[in-house]
């Protein structure tokens, strides 16, 4: 068996645990709290912006879901350990560089944004890629997303590249866990 499948076949633990925050792998019951999240103007906006239907967001979670089947990366729901109240959601996906060295990505809620939360579950998060063998993380990030920017200088990141997409510039950050 090579490297890859091993990887695959042992796959990111389910649940995570960090400071002041449990990290569990998405699920259909989560669909409402993540939907709050979802629709959102103030918090998603990335992609095409706020999901109107939680159709959507229930697709998303079967997605995220499929894919931990498939290639053992995870997605999680982000809860405060102290209340269990959802404060946004962290993982890993087959991005725009592939399964093999996965895309990083982290969403809090507008309502909890400033107190560390995305850095605190991206670190858990990363840490599970080296835990389970994957070579390299990747973030991308618009030049403006300052508060972003600064999470993937916590991850220690490092510019690979920028392009130019439909929306503008887009930097590719990597890191070797």
């Amino acid at each position: 068996m090579n490297d890859r499948a091993m990887v695959h076949r042992r796959g990111m633990r389910g649940s995570l645990t960090t400071a002041r925050l449990d990290l569990h792998a998405v699920e259909p019951d989560d669909a409402e709290a993540l939907h709050e999240l979802f629709s959102d103007p103030q918090t998603h906006t990335i992609g095409d912006g706020p999901l109107l239907d939680i159709r959507e967001t229930q697709s998303w979670i079967s997605r995220r879901q499929a894919c931990r089947r498939e290639l053992g990366l995870c997605w999680y729901a982000l809860r405060e350990r102290a209340s269990r109240r959802l404060v946004g959601n962290c993982g890993v996906f087959a991005g725009r560089t592939g399964p093999d060295e996965p895309e990083v990505g982290y969403e809090i809620s507008h309502a909890f944004r400033g107190v560390g939360y995305a850095t605190e579950a991206a670190v858990a998060v990363v840490a599970e890629c080296a835990r389970v063998g994957l070579p390299r993380v990747w973030a991308t990030v618009r030049p403006a997303n300052t508060a972003s920017l600064r999470v993937l200088e916590h991850l220690n990141m490092a510019l690979n590249r920028s392009e130019t997409d439909r929306k503008g510039v887009l930097h590719y950050l990597s890191r070797v866990p």
